[in-house]
């Protein structure tokens, strides 16, 4: 039987003079650049999980937009799988982020196409390419 870790997030945008803009941020301790997010807490909801978790590396209060999610998994070292549900959430363009020092080494914004080249994983360029759609369609 499979075990699982279970982390919630989203991809974090603003529109800025009509382009979309996404947030991402850089992990401390491997150097990958991804999105905010983090593990699902006993008692906790996964949009509880992500707005809390989001607060906590960016310092940016966000509601989730339940209707888009996207989820990956990927097989950890310990033998267990790790699932990842990412939302979307829309932040004025004038928010100040302030990263969690002991786990983000950066957070800056970036247009699609340098979003797109800056994340570090496929599964991750996979997650922002559907939100991408997702937040562009008409």
């Amino acid at each position: 039987m499979t075990e699982y870790e279970v982390a919630t997030g989203a991809v974090i945008y603003s529109r800025i003079a009509g382009k979309l803009q996404y947030l991402l941020v850089e992990s401390k301790d491997r150097h990958f650049w991804g999105f905010a997010k983090g593990h699902v807490e006993a008692g906790e909801t996964k949009e509880q999980a992500a707005i809390r978790e989001i607060k906590e590396e960016t310092n940016l209060d966000v509601t989730v937009d339940m209707n888009f999610t996207e989820e990956i998994r990927y097989p950890l070292p310990n033998g267990k799988t790790k699932v990842s549900i990412f939302y979307v959430s829309e932040v004025a363009p004038t928010v100040e982020t302030t990263k969690q020092l002991a786990e983000i080494s950066a957070i800056r914004w970036f247009d699609y196409e340098d979003a797109l080249a800056k994340l570090t994983y496929d599964n991750l360029k996979n997650v922002l390419i559907k939100a991408n759609q997702y937040l562009t369609r008409t």
